[in-house]
């Protein structure tokens, strides 16, 4: 056997202005006599590698993560959680406040982690492609793992919040209020007085489908997001601006040396234009698109007024969204005759405005709610949910038998209750309780900033509180769009760190949009069904 050098590192000793002798680190290899006899060759390579500390730069993302961290942890704490105690009407601090702000802290934190690493990435970029003399190196892939750590931790902490963001989608509390009354009662053969005549339920089974039809719409299409950031990425030629060498072209020349591919430069050059592409799909959708063509929220509750259906919305135990839907015209159950001509009544203005109010056109609201309502709401609500429970528990089929539900419930139960809760719920937008009233008043500036009520509701007062026109959009995918936006952001850049791929990448993103798509809209009908008392065959 004989030994021959397989690697020679030479490793210069300059730091900090001063001059160490070099360290030269040698490998040794062996090749038996024969491949020496045979006079075998050896392949030999050659390479210079230069690397630069980046202790500076660490620590100075360190102290940006932990500048944020420290803002996203008392946004969560004082906002947030403060809000969420507000609005259940907690009075003291429990296990289920510490829990909730631990969860409130999920959004905020991966936000603080891919906000940290996607301005260390973007730095880099710019600063290395645009040195005319060398001052700058690239991370090492040693280097690189603290980048990944904070990337992968951002990833983490969004799908959490992800998580609980469907949980709390997916469990709010919403009914249906008819406004539509009996118009006469049906003739009694026999000369008695009759019964009155029936509303039809069409009309709040329509409504119900368009609410469910738009609780996953959003202000951006996914599609056009990806396809668009691959088209910049891979056929404009802006991943060519994220190699190791220090030349900017979009157009490589093959007779010039290109290096690799820095994962730190394409997370930058790709979350960047990620970003891009999306503002620039919001302010079309904004501006242009919403304005111009078409207002899906808009459009909702212009239906519920034409249905006389009302939409009450409770997010929280006493707090939720309120959809005037009373229709001006006291009715809705009509021909089509009748239907067009108070259509024009209305665009003549020879009818009242359709707001809450008397002469206003405000009909959607936020509301802190009185206890007592919710209080009522529970006893109503809550012997139907425990023997649907009992009913999955016994394994009841989907379709229902003889006298029950699709979810089990008796219909005989389900009915009275369904009366009673519209009945109720409709006294009180009248404020023809005398044991319950609201007062009708603006948020202040820091309260909507905020998101949160500084004045708490008492057990028979509350407050309803005119918004933009869809604070509603609270309980959609339509009004979380920035939640939505970052949590695909960060799955396309963690699956680019192991694939580098953006073909790759932009496939799996797709994918995972599409289940938490589905997995919304699926457990959104499930509880619309459950908690409007309308039958889950009846939505399409």
């Amino acid at each position: 056997m004989t030994q021959f050098s397989k690697c020679v590192q030479l490793q210069s000793g300059n730091r900090e202005g001063e001059i160490y002798p070099p360290l030269v680190t040698i490998t040794y290899s062996e090749a038996s006599l024969d491949d020496f006899n045979a006079n075998a060759k050896v392949t030999v390579t050659f390479s210079v590698s230069y690397e630069m500390s980046t202790a500076t730069y660490e620590q100075d993302v360190q102290i940006a993560i932990g500048v944020l961290s420290a803002l996203a942890i008392l946004w969560a704490l004082f906002v947030s959680t403060s809000s969420w105690r507000r609005r259940i009407g907690a009075q003291m601090v429990d296990c289920t406040s510490l829990l909730k702000f631990i969860v409130y802290m999920f959004g905020p934190l991966g936000n603080a982690f891919f906000l940290v690493a996607m301005g260390a990435a973007l730095s880099w970029l710019l600063f290395f492609k645009r040195q005319d003399q060398v001052y700058l190196l690239l991370p090492t892939p040693a280097q690189e793992e603290t980048f990944i750590i904070y990337l992968s931790v951002a990833c983490a902490l969004k799908c959490l919040e992800m998580l609980h963001f469907l949980f709390t989608q997916m469990t709010i509390d919403i009914f249906f209020i008819d406004w539509e009354r009996p118009r006469g009662k049906t003739a009694d053969v026999e000369g008695g007085n009759g019964k009155s005549q029936s509303v039809s339920m069409w009309r709040t089974y329509f409504v119900a489908n368009e609410w469910n039809e738009i609780q996953t719409t959003r202000k951006s299409n996914t599609v056009f997001q990806l396809f668009a950031v691959l088209l910049f990425m891979n056929v404009v030629g802006f991943e060519n601006l994220t190699t190791t060498d220090p030349r900017a072209y979009l157009v490589i020349n093959s007779e010039q040396y290109v290096g690799g591919y820095s994962k730190l430069l394409r997370f930058g050059m790709m979350s960047t234009v990620y970003l891009v592409v999306a503002i620039v799909q919001w302010l079309f959708f904004t501006f242009f698109y919403e304005r111009f063509v078409e207002d899906k929220l808009g459009q909702f509750v212009d239906l519920c007024s034409m249905a006389n259906v009302s939409v009450f919305i409770m997010a929280n135990t006493h707090f939720g969204y309120y959809i005037h839907g009373r229709s001006v015209h006291g009715q809705a159950d009509t021909g089509i005759q009748e239907m067009y001509e108070m259509l024009v009544r209305e665009e003549e203005n020879r009818c009242g405005q359709r707001g809450l109010l008397a002469n206003t056109d405000n009909q959607t609201f936020e509301m802190s709610l009185p206890h007592k309502l919710r209080d009522q709401y529970d006893s109503i609500i809550k012997p139907l949910q425990q023997q649907a429970a009992a009913a999955r528990g016994q394994n009841r089929q989907r379709a229902g038998g003889g006298n029950t539900t699709s979810a089990g419930v008796d219909i005989n139960q389900q009915v009275d209750a369904y009366k009673k809760l519209n009945k109720y719920l409709a006294a009180f937008i009248d404020r023809s309780r005398p044991d319950i009233d609201y007062i009708v008043k603006d948020k202040m500036f820091l309260e909507r900033l905020l998101d949160m009520e500084f004045l708490e509701a008492t057990d028979t007062k509350g407050h309803f509180y005119n918004d933009d026109g869809h604070s509603f959009d609270a309980v959609l995918f339509y009004g979380n769009e920035l939640v939505l936006l970052t949590f695909e952001l960060v799955v396309f850049s963690v699956v680019d760190l192991i694939g580098q791929s953006y073909v790759l990448d932009a496939v799996i993103t797709y994918l995972v949009s599409r289940f938490v798509s589905n997995l919304r809209d699926s457990g959104g009908r499930k509880n619309l069904a459950k908690k409007t008392l309308v039958d889950e065959r009846f939505l399409i």
